[in-house]
Protein backbone atom coordinates (compact mmCIF):
# COMPACT_ATOMS: atom_id res chain seq x y z
CA UNK A 1 0.00 0.00 0.00
CA UNK A 2 1.18 3.52 -0.79
CA UNK A 3 2.16 5.42 2.37
CA UNK A 4 2.50 9.20 2.16
CA UNK A 5 5.50 11.10 3.52
CA UNK A 6 6.11 14.81 4.23
CA UNK A 7 7.78 15.08 0.81
CA UNK A 8 4.41 14.25 -0.80
CA UNK A 9 2.87 17.56 0.24
CA UNK A 10 4.26 19.25 -2.90
CA UNK A 11 3.63 18.69 -6.60
CA UNK A 12 4.23 15.36 -8.34
CA UNK A 13 5.41 14.44 -11.82
CA UNK A 14 2.33 13.91 -14.02
CA UNK A 15 1.76 10.94 -16.27
CA UNK A 16 0.67 11.46 -19.89
CA UNK A 17 -3.10 11.31 -19.42
CA UNK A 18 -5.27 14.28 -20.37
CA UNK A 19 -7.10 14.03 -17.05
CA UNK A 20 -4.10 13.66 -14.76
CA UNK A 21 -4.96 15.93 -11.87
CA UNK A 22 -3.31 16.91 -8.62
CA UNK A 23 -5.43 18.69 -6.05
CA UNK A 24 -5.27 20.22 -2.59
CA UNK A 25 -8.63 20.43 -0.82
CA UNK A 26 -9.53 22.27 2.40
CA UNK A 27 -13.01 22.11 3.97
CA UNK A 28 -14.08 24.06 7.06
CA UNK A 29 -17.29 24.51 9.03
CA UNK A 30 -18.70 25.51 12.40
CA UNK A 31 -21.95 24.93 14.27
CA UNK A 32 -23.81 28.07 13.13
CA UNK A 33 -23.66 27.02 9.46
CA UNK A 34 -20.71 29.19 8.48
CA UNK A 35 -18.00 27.51 6.45
CA UNK A 36 -16.59 26.85 3.05
CA UNK A 37 -14.09 24.99 0.98
CA UNK A 38 -11.05 25.77 -1.12
CA UNK A 39 -9.75 23.50 -3.87
CA UNK A 40 -6.76 24.00 -6.15
CA UNK A 41 -6.65 21.37 -8.88
CA UNK A 42 -3.86 21.23 -11.46
CA UNK A 43 -4.35 19.72 -14.93
CA UNK A 44 -0.75 19.99 -16.21
CA UNK A 45 -1.44 18.16 -19.48
CA UNK A 46 -4.19 20.67 -20.25
CA UNK A 47 -1.93 23.57 -19.19
CA UNK A 48 -4.47 24.94 -16.73
CA UNK A 49 -5.68 24.80 -13.15
CA UNK A 50 -9.09 24.84 -11.50
CA UNK A 51 -9.63 27.04 -8.45
CA UNK A 52 -12.68 26.94 -6.18
CA UNK A 53 -13.48 28.95 -3.07
CA UNK A 54 -17.07 28.53 -1.92
CA UNK A 55 -18.28 30.29 1.24
CA UNK A 56 -21.60 29.90 3.05
CA UNK A 57 -22.93 31.94 5.96
CA UNK A 58 -26.41 32.42 7.45
CA UNK A 59 -26.22 36.14 6.57
CA UNK A 60 -24.85 35.98 3.03
CA UNK A 61 -25.98 32.60 1.73
CA UNK A 62 -23.75 31.08 -0.95
CA UNK A 63 -20.81 33.03 -2.40
CA UNK A 64 -18.81 31.48 -5.25
CA UNK A 65 -15.32 31.97 -6.63
CA UNK A 66 -14.79 29.46 -9.45
CA UNK A 67 -12.33 29.60 -12.35
CA UNK A 68 -11.52 26.57 -14.53
CA UNK A 69 -9.04 28.39 -16.78
CA UNK A 70 -6.39 29.55 -14.32
CA UNK A 71 -2.75 29.50 -15.53
CA UNK A 72 -0.70 26.81 -13.83
CA UNK A 73 1.32 27.98 -10.81
CA UNK A 74 4.94 28.78 -11.55
CA UNK A 75 7.62 26.66 -9.94
CA UNK A 76 6.75 24.71 -6.83
CA UNK A 77 4.59 27.35 -5.13
CA UNK A 78 0.83 26.73 -4.99
CA UNK A 79 0.01 30.34 -5.88
CA UNK A 80 -2.39 31.25 -8.69
CA UNK A 81 -3.20 34.51 -10.44
CA UNK A 82 -5.97 35.18 -12.93
CA UNK A 83 -8.44 37.94 -13.80
CA UNK A 84 -9.83 39.26 -10.48
CA UNK A 85 -8.30 36.31 -8.63
CA UNK A 86 -5.28 35.68 -6.44
CA UNK A 87 -5.00 32.64 -4.22
CA UNK A 88 -2.38 30.58 -2.45
CA UNK A 89 -2.06 27.40 -0.41
CA UNK A 90 1.11 27.40 1.71
CA UNK A 91 2.51 24.33 3.45
CA UNK A 92 3.90 25.71 6.71
CA UNK A 93 4.70 22.32 8.30
CA UNK A 94 4.23 19.16 6.21
CA UNK A 95 1.34 16.97 7.35
CA UNK A 96 0.52 19.46 10.12
CA UNK A 97 -0.07 23.10 9.17
CA UNK A 98 -1.24 24.93 6.03
CA UNK A 99 -2.10 28.57 5.35
CA UNK A 100 -4.74 29.71 2.84
CA UNK A 101 -5.04 33.13 1.23
CA UNK A 102 -7.54 34.56 -1.25
CA UNK A 103 -8.28 37.96 -2.79
CA UNK A 104 -10.91 37.84 -5.52
CA UNK A 105 -14.28 38.91 -6.81
CA UNK A 106 -16.99 36.32 -6.42
CA UNK A 107 -20.72 35.96 -7.02
CA UNK A 108 -23.45 35.72 -4.39
CA UNK A 109 -26.20 33.43 -5.67
CA UNK A 110 -29.88 33.83 -4.75
CA UNK A 111 -30.34 30.06 -4.95
CA UNK A 112 -27.77 27.23 -4.90
CA UNK A 113 -29.35 25.83 -8.06
CA UNK A 114 -28.25 28.98 -9.90
CA UNK A 115 -24.80 27.39 -9.92
CA UNK A 116 -26.12 25.17 -12.72
CA UNK A 117 -27.68 28.07 -14.65
CA UNK A 118 -24.71 30.28 -15.40
CA UNK A 119 -23.84 31.45 -11.85
CA UNK A 120 -25.63 34.77 -12.32
CA UNK A 121 -25.74 36.84 -9.14
CA UNK A 122 -24.33 39.81 -7.24
CA UNK A 123 -20.62 40.44 -7.84
CA UNK A 124 -18.69 41.34 -4.69
CA UNK A 125 -15.22 41.15 -3.11
CA UNK A 126 -14.32 37.84 -1.48
CA UNK A 127 -11.29 36.90 0.56
CA UNK A 128 -9.96 34.65 3.25
CA UNK A 129 -6.93 34.28 5.47
CA UNK A 130 -7.04 30.91 7.23
CA UNK A 131 -4.76 28.56 9.12
CA UNK A 132 -5.42 24.81 8.97
CA UNK A 133 -3.79 22.64 11.67
CA UNK A 134 -4.18 18.87 11.93
CA UNK A 135 -5.47 17.04 14.99
CA UNK A 136 -5.87 13.50 13.64
CA UNK A 137 -3.33 11.18 12.03
CA UNK A 138 -3.03 11.10 8.25
CA UNK A 139 -5.16 8.45 6.54
CA UNK A 140 -3.73 6.97 3.31
CA UNK A 141 -6.28 5.56 0.90
CA UNK A 142 -5.37 1.87 0.39
CA UNK A 143 -3.97 2.02 -3.14
CA UNK A 144 -1.55 -0.75 -4.20
CA UNK A 145 2.12 0.14 -4.60
CA UNK A 146 1.86 0.09 -8.41
CA UNK A 147 -1.13 2.46 -8.51
CA UNK A 148 -0.35 5.59 -10.60
CA UNK A 149 -1.43 8.05 -7.94
CA UNK A 150 -2.19 8.48 -4.26
CA UNK A 151 -4.68 10.10 -1.89
CA UNK A 152 -4.50 11.03 1.77
CA UNK A 153 -6.71 12.97 4.19
CA UNK A 154 -6.96 14.10 7.79
CA UNK A 155 -9.02 16.35 10.03
CA UNK A 156 -7.94 19.63 11.55
CA UNK A 157 -8.86 22.85 13.32
CA UNK A 158 -9.28 25.97 11.20
CA UNK A 159 -9.05 29.60 12.29
CA UNK A 160 -8.68 33.00 10.68
CA UNK A 161 -10.90 35.44 8.81
CA UNK A 162 -13.37 35.45 5.91
CA UNK A 163 -14.19 38.51 3.80
CA UNK A 164 -17.53 38.86 2.01
CA UNK A 165 -18.31 42.29 0.59
CA UNK A 166 -17.55 44.77 3.39
CA UNK A 167 -17.96 42.19 6.14
CA UNK A 168 -15.01 40.59 7.91
CA UNK A 169 -16.03 37.37 9.63
CA UNK A 170 -13.74 35.85 12.28
CA UNK A 171 -13.70 32.09 11.91
CA UNK A 172 -12.92 29.21 14.24
CA UNK A 173 -14.04 25.73 13.31
CA UNK A 174 -12.97 22.33 12.08
CA UNK A 175 -12.41 20.72 8.74
CA UNK A 176 -10.82 18.11 6.53
CA UNK A 177 -7.78 18.29 4.24
CA UNK A 178 -7.27 16.16 1.14
CA UNK A 179 -4.30 15.82 -1.23
CA UNK A 180 -4.47 13.47 -4.20
CA UNK A 181 -2.88 12.93 -7.59
CA UNK A 182 -3.68 10.67 -10.53
CA UNK A 183 -6.42 10.50 -13.16
CA UNK A 184 -9.50 12.56 -12.29
CA UNK A 185 -12.29 12.21 -14.85
CA UNK A 186 -15.32 13.81 -13.22
CA UNK A 187 -17.60 12.65 -16.05
CA UNK A 188 -17.05 8.89 -15.82
CA UNK A 189 -17.86 7.73 -12.28
CA UNK A 190 -20.33 8.91 -9.69
CA UNK A 191 -19.49 8.88 -5.99
CA UNK A 192 -20.39 10.12 -2.53
CA UNK A 193 -17.74 11.58 -0.21
CA UNK A 194 -18.26 12.78 3.33
CA UNK A 195 -16.17 14.14 6.19
CA UNK A 196 -17.29 15.37 9.59
CA UNK A 197 -15.95 16.16 13.03
CA UNK A 198 -17.54 16.09 16.51
CA UNK A 199 -15.64 18.26 18.97
CA UNK A 200 -12.11 17.19 19.85
CA UNK A 201 -12.89 13.50 20.16
CA UNK A 202 -14.31 12.18 16.87
CA UNK A 203 -13.76 12.51 13.12
CA UNK A 204 -14.78 10.45 10.09
CA UNK A 205 -14.17 10.42 6.35
CA UNK A 206 -15.78 8.02 3.87
CA UNK A 207 -15.99 7.79 0.08
CA UNK A 208 -18.19 5.35 -1.84
CA UNK A 209 -18.38 4.92 -5.62
CA UNK A 210 -21.91 4.60 -7.01
CA UNK A 211 -21.12 1.33 -8.79
CA UNK A 212 -19.45 -0.42 -5.84
CA UNK A 213 -20.70 -1.91 -2.59
CA UNK A 214 -17.47 -1.20 -0.72
CA UNK A 215 -16.35 2.09 0.81
CA UNK A 216 -13.04 3.60 1.89
CA UNK A 217 -12.13 5.98 4.68
CA UNK A 218 -11.59 6.17 8.41
CA UNK A 219 -13.24 6.67 11.78
CA UNK A 220 -11.10 8.30 14.49
CA UNK A 221 -11.80 8.50 18.20
CA UNK A 222 -9.58 10.30 20.69
CA UNK A 223 -7.05 7.93 22.20
CA UNK A 224 -7.53 5.26 19.53
CA UNK A 225 -5.89 4.35 16.24
CA UNK A 226 -7.64 5.20 12.97
CA UNK A 227 -10.29 2.60 12.20
CA UNK A 228 -10.48 1.85 8.45
CA UNK A 229 -13.91 2.02 6.83
CA UNK A 230 -14.76 -0.77 4.40
CA UNK A 231 -18.54 -0.51 4.06
CA UNK A 232 -21.22 2.19 4.08
CA UNK A 233 -24.94 2.02 3.38
CA UNK A 234 -26.17 5.32 1.93
CA UNK A 235 -29.65 6.79 1.57
CA UNK A 236 -30.03 10.26 0.02
CA UNK A 237 -33.06 12.57 -0.20
CA UNK A 238 -33.22 15.23 -2.93
CA UNK A 239 -35.05 18.52 -3.42
CA UNK A 240 -35.13 21.27 -6.05
CA UNK A 241 -32.53 21.02 -8.83
CA UNK A 242 -31.84 17.49 -7.56
CA UNK A 243 -29.82 19.00 -4.71
CA UNK A 244 -29.49 16.67 -1.71
CA UNK A 245 -31.44 17.77 1.38
CA UNK A 246 -30.64 14.91 3.78
CA UNK A 247 -28.90 11.57 3.96
CA UNK A 248 -28.44 8.60 6.25
CA UNK A 249 -25.40 6.36 6.64
CA UNK A 250 -24.60 3.08 8.31
CA UNK A 251 -20.80 2.87 8.45
CA UNK A 252 -19.05 -0.46 9.02
CA UNK A 253 -22.43 -2.01 9.95
CA UNK A 254 -22.64 -0.22 13.32
CA UNK A 255 -22.16 3.58 13.15
CA UNK A 256 -25.49 5.20 12.24
CA UNK A 257 -25.36 8.79 11.01
CA UNK A 258 -28.22 11.18 10.21
CA UNK A 259 -27.15 13.96 7.84
CA UNK A 260 -28.97 17.30 7.48
CA UNK A 261 -27.93 19.60 4.64
CA UNK A 262 -27.48 23.07 6.13
CA UNK A 263 -26.11 24.93 3.09
CA UNK A 264 -25.67 23.63 -0.45
CA UNK A 265 -22.67 24.80 -2.50
CA UNK A 266 -22.80 22.97 -5.86
CA UNK A 267 -20.27 23.07 -8.69
CA UNK A 268 -21.00 22.80 -12.45
CA UNK A 269 -18.53 20.56 -14.30
CA UNK A 270 -17.89 20.77 -18.06
CA UNK A 271 -15.35 18.49 -19.76
CA UNK A 272 -13.16 19.51 -22.71
CA UNK A 273 -15.17 17.10 -24.89
CA UNK A 274 -18.52 18.57 -23.83
CA UNK A 275 -19.59 16.05 -21.18
CA UNK A 276 -21.29 17.50 -18.12
CA UNK A 277 -21.74 16.57 -14.46
CA UNK A 278 -23.29 18.21 -11.44
CA UNK A 279 -21.24 18.22 -8.25
CA UNK A 280 -23.41 19.23 -5.31
CA UNK A 281 -21.32 19.81 -2.20
CA UNK A 282 -22.94 20.81 1.07
CA UNK A 283 -22.15 21.91 4.60
CA UNK A 284 -24.05 19.43 6.77
CA UNK A 285 -24.98 18.68 10.36
CA UNK A 286 -24.22 15.10 11.39
CA UNK A 287 -25.95 13.35 14.30
CA UNK A 288 -24.59 10.08 15.71
CA UNK A 289 -24.42 8.21 18.99
CA UNK A 290 -21.08 10.04 19.47
CA UNK A 291 -22.84 13.42 19.43
CA UNK A 292 -23.54 16.09 16.79
CA UNK A 293 -21.02 17.90 14.61
CA UNK A 294 -20.58 19.53 11.22
CA UNK A 295 -18.67 18.83 8.04
CA UNK A 296 -18.99 18.61 4.28
CA UNK A 297 -20.22 16.02 1.83
CA UNK A 298 -20.49 15.73 -1.94
CA UNK A 299 -22.29 13.75 -4.63
CA UNK A 300 -20.83 13.51 -8.14
CA UNK A 301 -23.86 13.31 -10.45
CA UNK A 302 -22.48 12.18 -13.80
CA UNK A 303 -24.17 13.32 -16.99
CA UNK A 304 -26.48 15.92 -15.45
CA UNK A 305 -26.83 19.12 -17.55
CA UNK A 306 -25.20 22.42 -16.59
CA UNK A 307 -24.82 25.87 -18.11
CA UNK A 308 -21.43 27.51 -17.60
Amino acid sequence: MIVSTPADEGRHQPDDGLYFNESWYFDFSRDDGTGGYVRLGLYPNQQLAWYWAYLVTPEHGLVVVRDHEVPLPRGDALEIRADSLWGECVCETPMEHWGLGLEAFGVRLDSPGDAYRGEIGERLPVGLDLEWESYTPVYDYPYPDDHPGAHYEHAGVVHGELLIGRDRIPFEGRGERDHSWGERDWWQWGWHWTSFQIGDTFAANVVKADELDVATGYVWRLGEELQPVTQMLLETHHGDDDLPTAARYVINHDLEVDVEVVAAAPVPLLAPDGRTSRFPRALCRYTTSEGTGTGWCEWNQVGRPVKT
